[in-house]
């Protein structure tokens, strides 16, 4: 606990040391321009039943049916305390408000969504001895804007003291008479600042600061919306001012560091990469780990179908597949455009997750695009160009080094250094055929590339009261750090059309995502290449520009020159639809019924070309052009009937929710290889191949459930939440088809309690806490029935097809569970300045769902089946959000979260003699790794040693797995971020440092056995590391000797030396990961352009890694080599018109 505040209180004195830039917060208002709008606001029409109840909270019920938020000129809502009864159904709102407030002196008018309350003025004669105002009176005019300069309707302008005022309209703009010169107008709006403007003049223009608690926004959950101070649940929201800050092209990045419970860990810095996702720890021992995804209310596969390049890395443990299909490299979030979203929930407890039952038992993240807003018709613009470059390079041998290791290996086998006048093969080029004295960094040459970022978006939104709708486009590429012309192309469409009728019983909403992907990367990492690649290797290409094979005097090519790789290319053009169509009508007042339909198509295309150029000339003969042509297609279409209740009392509400859901998803592969082309120009033509090869595989899926909810309130103070949900799946057999999940969640609002009220500091508080079941049935299609193969044969027995079995059945799989409990505090002090969050999570995983390998004597490898394993995820969840300085136009804002998780094999009946014995540890960390104590170099032999189970040294001969009596635990000890906001005028300043505590996978004994060299593999160059090896008896070194030639022992004691603890170090970082500065242009520049909000930005991400892992990267802390995550810089610009 100590290092962690000691973390906190580095943060917060790098936040401190920085320069304060300042800022504008840019934030949208909904506005209206049409007085139908003012007229229909009226005519919604409520059911209120109450009982001696003061006006203002009448008027706060009205708030709560109908989104009218009452606002008072010259005094305040709350002063209207006289208490009265009322019964009304299905009554207009215009009316019940003439019945409160006509008879007692006040009048009202609607103006977007603001009931405006004014005493009514009684009218007196003017005295004739009166001075004549005009002498000290004049008339004021002006506009009223937001930050962004946003016209805001509907905004009040009042004389301090008085009861004059006006309201503006809608383009922002008042007037007002008769204002003394001398006196102050206090402008205000609703969810803004209240600024005091002294007369000076006879126009001012003023912009409003928003002033809405992070309590108050909106938060989405399953199947509706909430607020964080009525939500019973944990939890997390991003918006899109965040996500706007980032310059990534996949929006599950932009939750790196931000929401405390989630690590997002990438797998490589190309476009498109893999990205994992945890929330709350792993919950399975071998299945699909993976959130459920939710898009407009739409599901979305988590994993893409199979690809035939694998170069963007993977997505989580990829132990899903698609009826026989693997999934693939890449990650589908990538084909969602990060501009058109609103925001993204995080759901984590059972309370938040059970109603969605087995989908989401490893959370659920909801993504909700931008909609239209009622107002004039608004265009958005932007545009940014940056570039990315590998952060960091290893430290590798340099030519001199690397010789003098190449000639030491020599010597240790006791063979004879070759030299030039040694005939030349593959093992050493590099000592006869190479330039001793040439030098090359490879890293620079392969990997040190400018990568390129270039997007663009813009958008179109508008309507009415009835009718809003909004249209987007986009489009983004980004290059690579390789050599060559490589791209990946994004070009997307974003709509959704709202309309309601005149009384607001109708709704229907339309929304629409749409993308198309034009990969055109290369089929292989040239990453590993450049780190292993020997120091003095000869030019990539000869003098005419053909490529250097460098050949023998035998005719062979003395390595694998790496841009052969480019020769092979490879296509992919993905395009993703999602769609979705809300209907809903009210029946009854408070009784909605409402149907949501769905329907997502995900399908790629790829050409994969190998042709006989990308070959060395020696393996041309045996080798043939060929080409790989595939199709994948995952299609989803779901329909949810519900039906809704909400019923406000005195003070009580309730809120219940029933439905039903029926989905199928539809995957399908096939994939072609064409081989023995006459020519390498026509590899794109499938009819043109001599030979073919076919592949394929398809599966549906099928998902119903009935669920249900329960919400119900009493006096703002406790909440009560009951869920559940009964799931049907097809990938159960009829012993096992349906399972029941829900949960329980109560809430107590302690700070509205009297007693709390007295006191200034405490500004809200609330306990929490929740209970529920979860669910999984991610283990990929048809996997409790037997399968089979079809068996060709030149020759078949009587003209039959045979099958062959490939799997066995098991129709008593069972359904995964995963039993959450979550505990909860929120805080808010000194009127909500400073927020803090609290969540204690405990969730029980159970009934394991695993492929269980069996001998080999059965004819299968394994067999699904459930284990009674239980695995534990425990943690704990902090938040603070506080507003530092307020001042003037200077504002400092800063969130921090913490994450203290901690994951555990809690039982494992029969462990010792499962297929998992060495794999698991009952009381350990389900992501170990079981490996050998490490014992350094022996002094006299130089080889490594390391102990047996019993201690004993073991040095030259193979340790059992028995002997792996170490656990080193992969998942992070602690992880979180720190963001801090400066802001000063129209200067912002945003950055976030991540931070995580954590081991990883680091090899400190060289690669591919240090002092080998093989050119065919590119084989030869090592780490700094090895230049602490052992010489000669008596040394203490790290790495043992090195030989040109491994006996056994030397390989027995390299592979022992791997896989001990050794091979691991503290891979913990703390990283400047996202940078953003802008300027917001003065409002008199862009009123002459007719502009509103238009910025000059700059952004990066991934800007300064601090860290002791010696590897590319510790996010994936692996010692896989890929390209890192890159450090972005980008420059932008950003406006409406």
């Amino acid at each position: 606990m100590t290092k962690i505040l000691a973390h906190q209180a580095c943060f917060r004195l790098v936040a401190t040391s920085i320069l304060f830039c300042l800022c504008l917060c840019h934030f949208s208002n909904a506005q209206t321009f049409a007085k139908n709008q003012d007229d229909n606001n009226g005519s919604k029409t409520v059911s209120i039943s109450v009982r001696e109840t003061s006006i203002n909270e009448v008027l706060k019920i009205i708030k709560r049916l109908t989104g009218l938020s009452p606002f008072m000129t010259g005094q305040t809502v709350d002063d209207l305390k006289e208490k009265v009864s009322l019964d009304v159904r299905n009554e207009r709102v215009d009316h019940i408000l003439q019945q409160l407030l006509g008879s007692r002196g006040y009048t009202f008018q609607f103006n977007d969504n603001v009931i405006i309350i004014r005493k009514r003025e009684p009218h007196s004669p003017v005295k004739k001895n009166q001075t004549d105002s005009s002498i000290n009176t004049t008339t004021i005019s002006g506009k009223v804007t937001d930050a962004a300069g946003t016209p805001l309707i509907g905004a009040t302008i009042v004389v301090k003291g008085t009861n004059d005022g006006t309201v503006t309209d809608n383009e922002g703009n008042f007037t007002l008479p008769n204002v003394n010169k001398n006196a102050t107008m206090l402008i205000r709006s609703v969810g803004y600042e209240t600024r005091e403007i002294a007369v000076k003049g006879q126009r001012i223009m003023v912009q409003l600061n928003v002033v809405v608690s992070d309590l108050d926004e909106t938060v989405v959950i399953a199947y509706g919306t909430t607020t964080r101070r009525y939500s019973t649940g944990n939890v997390s929201t991003i918006k899109a001012k965040d996500i706007e800050r980032q310059p990534v092209s996949n929006p599950l990045l932009a939750l790196q560091g931000r929401v405390p419970g989630v690590i997002i860990e990438q797998s490589t810095g190309l476009p498109g990469s893999g990205v994992a996702v945890r929330i709350q720890g792993a919950t399975s021992l071998r299945k699909n780990g993976d959130p459920l995804y939710v898009i407009d209310g739409v599901p979305y596969t988590s994993r893409t179908l199979y690809t035939l390049s694998l170069i963007q890395g993977t997505s989580g443990d990829n132990g899903q597949d698609f009826g026989n299909v693997p999934a693939g490299a890449g990650n589908p979030l990538s084909f969602i455009n990060p501009a058109d979203i609103e925001s993204i929930d995080v759901l984590k407890d059972a309370d938040a997750t059970a109603i969605y039952g087995s989908r989401a038992a490893n959370g659920a993240i909801l993504i909700t695009t931008k909609k239209g807003k009622t107002g004039k018709t608004q265009v958005n613009f932007d545009v940014q160009h940056g570039w990315g470059v590998v952060p960091k390079k290893l430290k590798l041998l340099n030519t001199s080094q690397y010789l003098d290791l190449r000639k030491e290996a020599y010597k240790n086998a006791g063979l004879t250094v070759p030299d030039a006048t040694t005939p030349s093969d593959q093992s050493n080029a590099d000592l006869t055929y190479y330039d001793q004295n040439r030098y090359t960094d490879w890293q620079e040459v392969l990997i040190g590339n400018t990568a390129e970022y270039t997007k663009a978006n813009a958008s179109v939104s508008g309507g009415n009261a009835n009718t809003q709708f909004l249209m987007g486009v986009g489009y983004q590429k980004e290059t690579t750090v390789f050599p060559g012309d490589l791209a990946d192309r994004k070009g997307s469409l974003h709509f959704n059309v709202s309309h309601s009728s005149s009384n607001q019983r109708f709704k229907v909403t339309l929304s629409g995502n749409y993308m198309l992907d034009d990969n055109r990367l290369i089929g292989t990492d040239l990453t590993d290449i450049a780190i292993t690649l020997a120091p003095n290797a000869p030019e990539l290409y000869h003098s005419d520009g053909s490529l250097n094979w460098a050949l023998l005097p035998n005719g062979d090519a003395s390595w694998r020159n790496p841009l052969a790789y480019l020769q092979q290319r490879y296509k992919n053009k993905t395009n993703n639809l999602i769609f979705n169509n809300t209907i809903s009508y009210q029946i009854l007042p408070g009784l909605d019924v409402r149907n949501s339909f769905g329907y997502t198509n995900l399908r790629s295309d790829e050409i994969l070309t190998a042709p006989l150029s990308m070959h060395p000339p020696q393996n041309r003969p045996y080798s043939q052009n060929q080409s790989t042509f595939s199709t994948g297609m995952i299609s989803t279409w779901i329909a949810e009937p519900q039906l809704n209740y909400k019923k406000i009392l005195k003070r009580a509400s309730i809120d219940v929710l029933i439905g039903a859901t029926f989905q199928q998803n539809t995957t399908s592969y096939s994939s072609i290889t064409g081989m023995g082309y006459s020519s390498e120009l026509l590899l794109e033509d499938i009819t043109s191949a001599a030979n073919l090869q076919t592949f394929n595989g398809a599966s549906v899926y099928k998902y119903n459930a009935f669920f249900g909810r329960l919400h119900y309130s009493w006096d703002n103070r406790f909440l009560l939440t009951l869920s559940g949900r009964r799931d049907g799946s097809s990938r159960f057999g009829r012993e096992n088809l349906f399972h029941n999940f829900g949960s329980i969640a109560g809430a107590w609002i302690f700070s509205e309690e009297n007693f709390f009220k007295k006191q200034q500091v405490l500004s809200f508080g609330k306990l929490k806490a929740s209970y529920g079941t979860t669910g999984n049935d991610g283990i990929g299609d048809y996997q409790f029935l037997n399968r089979y193969n079809a068996v060709s044969a030149v020759l078949p027995y009587q003209g039959i097809t045979g099958l062959q079995p490939t799997e066995l059945s098991n129709p008593y799989l069972q359904w995964e569970e995963t039993r959450k409990l979550s505990l909860g505090i929120d805080l808010g002090f000194l009127n909500d300045r400073i927020l803090f969050a609290a969540n204690y999570f405990r969730n029980r995983s159970s009934n394991q769902l695993v492929s269980y390998g069996l001998p080999a004597v059965t004819g299968y490898t394994s067999i699904q089946q459930n284990l009674d394993a239980v695995i534990q995820n425990t943690g704990w969840e902090l938040s603070f959000s506080t507003e530092n300085i307020k001042a003037g136009r200077f504002r400092w804002n800063s969130n921090i979260n913490l994450t203290i998780p901690r994951n555990k094999l809690v039982s494992y009946p029969g462990l010792e003699t499962s297929s998992y014995k060495y794999d698991y540890t009952i009381g350990h960390s389900t992501n170990i790794r079981k490996r050998y104590k490490y014992l350094g170099v022996d002094p006299e032999t130089g080889l490594y040693q390391i102990a047996d189970k019993e201690g004993k040294i073991i040095s030259g001969i193979a340790g059992t797995l028995d002997d792996r009596v170490l656990s080193i635990d992969l998942n992070p000890e602690y992880y979180g971020g720190v963001q801090n906001t400066f802001s000063y005028g129209s200067i912002e300043m945003d950055f976030l440092f991540q931070f995580a505590k954590q081991m990883g996978q680091y090899n400190p004994f060289g690669r591919s056995r240090p002092g080998t060299f093989y050119g065919a593999n590119n084989i030869g160059n090592q780490p700094v590391e090895v230049l602490e090896r052992w010489k000669e008896p008596g040394d203490i070194a790290n790495v043992q000797k090195v030989r040109t030639t491994w006996p056994r022992e030397m390989s027995t004691s390299y592979t022992n030396a791997s896989n001990s603890d050794a091979a691991f170090m503290d891979a913990s970082f703390i990283r400047l990961k996202n940078l953003s500065i802008s300027w917001t242009l003065p409002n008199s520049w862009q009123q002459k352009v007719s502009m509103n909000g238009a910025r000059f930005f700059l952004q990066g991400q991934n800007i300064l890694t601090i860290t002791k892992y010696k590897g590319l990267d510790p996010e994936t802390r692996t010692s896989s080599l890929a390209v890192p995550a890159l450090r972005v810089i980008t420059v932008g610009f950003r406006t409406s018109f």
